[in-house]
């Protein structure tokens, strides 16, 4: 018969997961990836991150990190990258922008920076003031791989928050070179049962991925 302390929380046995995303991503992540990794408990995987924000604030690949994972984390704000380089150093931290050719864009920053966006549309939409901008670097997504994963590991999942511009982001890629096993999203505008009109996610469908789980921000993809 088993004792009753077997059952109380500080049993070794229950083990919590922290999780840092904004609405459990990465919970839901960590249990579609496990289903492929079920005879390799140790598995570490690669991530990319675009629009990383924060190495921990709303990440949705903080806890893989923790775990051992590495990846490319893209974020054009210069005091976050600053971050980035200190908390994330396993992992390739740029300060550029994704986008459909090499250019120069204006980032429109606010206080909070989780509201930093190329779109000027999208900026001015926000209740709150522009504090500053800045000219950063663009590049297609298909360059930045060639050049930091050409000969590396296959991608398990990528994350993309970039305001508006998820679109021309996903355009960018080499979707036959580079496809990860699942895609994440942000989408505020998407609501259940209207999906379907979104244009991520009809680009992501005729890329051959299959729409898995909804949450109040995010769409996440899985390949089919």
């Amino acid at each position: 018969m088993p004792h009753p302390e077997d059952n109380l929380p500080h049993n070794p046995d229950f083990k919590p997961f922290n999780s840092y995303s904004q609405d459990g991503e990465d919970m839901l992540l960590r249990s579609l990836l496990a289903e492929g990794q079920s005879d390799q408990p140790d598995y570490k995987g690669f991530f990319i991150d675009i629009g990383a924000h924060h190495p921990f604030r709303f990440s949705n690949t903080a806890y893989f990190y923790e775990a051992g994972w590495q990846g490319i984390n893209i974020e054009p704000t210069p005091s976050a990258i600053k971050l980035f380089h200190h908390y994330r150093d396993r992992d390739i931290n740029l300060a550029i922008g994704i986008g459909a050719h090499r250019e120069k864009r204006t980032l429109y920053c606010f206080e909070d920076s989780a509201l930093n966006s190329f779109d000027e549309q999208v900026a001015e939409s926000y209740n709150a003031p522009i504090i500053e901008t800045a000219e950063v670097d663009i590049f297609p997504l298909a360059q930045i791989l060639d050049e930091h994963l050409s000969a590396g590991p296959a991608i398990d999942f990528m994350n993309i928050d970039v305001a508006g511009l998820d679109l021309q982001l996903l355009e960018s890629n080499n979707w036959d070179k580079y496809r990860p096993k699942f895609v994440l999203v942000e989408d505020v505008d998407s609501v259940a049962g209207k999906v379907d009109a979104s244009e991520v996610h009809s680009f992501l469908n005729s890329r051959g991925y299959e729409l898995v789980y909804k949450t109040l921000r995010t769409l996440i993809y899985k390949a089919k």
